[in-house]
């Protein structure tokens, strides 16, 4: 072991001194939005209405969604063949 680079690591600290290695990360302010506070529990019919007039129509929305993307997703490409398709047919007749 003639390395000189060993040499380091045969004499070790008694202490480690735990501020050497404290590292300080800055704080920051939270500032999105708050939700708002739901309604009180005991008017049920109050939450289901401002539920609804705040549009969490839920799975109604997410399903006219995917169903929107998935017509576009599926009846691009469709379209597409079939107007090649065509096309070689006009062009081979």
């Amino acid at each position: 072991m003639t390395d000189p680079t060993s040499a380091r690591y045969r004499r070790l600290p008694s202490e480690v001194d735990p501020s050497q290695y404290v590292v300080e990360i800055p704080s920051f302010v939270d500032d999105r939005p708050e939700a708002a506070a739901p309604p009180p529990a005991a008017a049920p019919e109050l939450v289901a209405a401002t539920q609804l007039a705040e549009g969490y129509g839920g799975r109604r929305t997410i399903r006219r969604t995917q169903v929107r993307t998935g017509l576009w997703l599926a009846g691009v490409p469709i379209v597409c063949l079939v107007a090649i398709a065509v096309v070689q047919i006009v062009l081979a007749g």
